[in-house]
């Protein structure tokens, strides 16, 4: 049973996280995939609540997204499959290193190395993901013709196309999320019981 404090915190960080996915504050890519603030809050709902209040508060993004998201369920699903990664890279990170809002180089560590897992987990999943599903409804084409597209329109390989922005997007994610709520856990640490 979620306790009040649990539905706050994931009402108020979903409210944002659909906010945002409405706002024009994105960078799109050629094949449809945009970076931007969208999984801030769900990972800032981790860093309050751990990993199964972030994975819920993942799940509830899903169901957001469907709804108001210009791409659907399928934006949706691969939305939060990504940020799945993520989430896993930094509970990896947490269990192995330790999360420590006191100590700056050992945060800076965690994040580190949540980044670097999360984007050995996440660069798998979308290449995987984008060529088996999504590329193929959304480039119209079917899964053999969906390399040599992407390649043409984007002048690189395949795997590099899909890698490099989520790479960029893990970035944001883990590391702008630390930023915003790093400062807020240090002068609210109640947050954290």
């Amino acid at each position: 049973m979620m306790r009040s404090k649990e539905i706050a915190v994931i009402g108020l960080m979903l409210a944002l996280a659909l906010v945002l996915e409405v706002m024009p504050v994105e960078m799109p890519t050629v094949w449809g995939m945009k970076i931007d603030l969208v999984a801030v809050p769900i990972v800032v709902a981790y860093f309050i609540l751990g990993f199964w209040g972030g994975l819920t508060a993942l799940a509830m993004l899903f169901l957001g997204l469907s709804v108001v998201s210009s791409a659907g369920w399928l934006g949706a699903m691969m939305k939060t499959t990504a940020t799945f990664g993520v989430l896993i890279g930094l509970e990896i990170a947490r269990r192995g290193i330790g999360l420590d809002h006191s100590n700056k180089k050992k945060l800076a560590l965690f994040g580190v190395v949540a980044y670097i897992v999360g984007i050995l987990i996440r660069a798998p999943l979308m290449i995987a993901l984008n060529y088996y599903v999504a590329l193929p409804i959304f480039l119209g084409t079917s899964r053999e013709h969906v390399i040599p597209t992407v390649e043409r329109l984007t002048g690189v390989p395949f795997w590099f196309a899909i890698t490099f922005p989520n790479a960029i997007q893990s970035a944001i994610d883990v590391f702008i999320s630390l930023l915003v709520t790093i400062p807020v856990l240090r002068r609210v640490p109640h947050l954290l019981e």
